[in-house]
């Protein structure tokens, strides 16, 4: 999510929204301890938020659904959290937002895919291989 943020959201703060590069930079930095901080709320957020809807991810567009849905309704508002640290105005703050509602709804269920992968990943290392 860091670097997620750090190249697409400094591209639409300085070209749409037209905040300063310092404005952005210091978004970004605002964003890395939100971002460390909300990493497993969100993976707790997602997995209420499938079990509610009874989304299987294992069924491609319900998937799809449920990781936008989860994706925008959870960092959204963060996001507007980290502009309004940085010291954007509201105008940048909801150009910014617009764009990244979007840019947000694509990127919901490429991170749910990322999110899984590091789970399966994370479950085999905590694996004690039996004799």
């Amino acid at each position: 999510m860091i670097f997620f943020s750090a190249v697409l959201c400094m591209g639409i703060e300085i070209f749409i929204a037209r905040m300063t590069l310092f404005q952005s930079l210091q978004a970004r930095l605002a964003a890395i301890p939100v971002n460390l901080l909300t990493g497993r709320p969100y993976g707790v957020f997602r997995d209420k938020l499938f079990a509610f809807f009874s989304i299987d991810a294992t069924k491609p567009v319900r998937a799809f659904f449920g990781d936008t849905l989860a994706f925008v309704i959870f960092w959204v508002p963060l996001y507007v959290i980290v502009l309004l640290t940085a010291g954007a105005t509201w105008r940048q703050i909801a150009l910014s937002t617009v764009f990244m509602s979007l840019i947000f709804s694509l990127a919901g269920r490429p991170y749910g895919i990322f999110l899984e992968l590091c789970r399966k990943g994370a479950d085999r290392l905590m694996r004690i291989p039996s004799e």
